[in-house]
């Protein structure tokens, strides 16, 4: 079933309009009711509580997305170490130094 979306205008915040977005959404109906058990508990609609966890889910989604690109670079710069090992790092010896070598 496609969803009817129909944009509605909120109150004007800070000078600016929102645009709001009305769907169907078929969710599971124990979700839908701790959801809304929790919504209540917390003081708020539904619509906010939905909003609220949409976000956070979002915003843990990049946390986990840049924490994957630090492990990777973590990897890249270990693998890097470890092919450099052998190489000396510190001011370039004279011939002599080189030569007692």
């Amino acid at each position: 079933m496609a969803a009817e979306v129909r944009p509605e205008l909120t109150e004007p915040t800070a000078g600016c309009t929102l645009a709001r977005m009305r769907f169907e959404l078929q969710i599971d109906d124990a979700v839908f009711r701790e959801a809304k058990a929790e919504a209540t508990r917390r003081g708020m609609t539904l619509t906010r509580f939905v909003e609220e966890a949409l976000r956070e889910h979002m915003r843990r989604g990049d946390i986990e997305a840049t924490q994957e690109e630090i492990d990777a670079r973590n990897r890249l710069m270990e693998s890097l170490l470890q092919a450099t090992a052998h190489v000396r790092i510190g001011p370039r010896p004279s011939r002599e130094e080189v030569e007692e070598r």
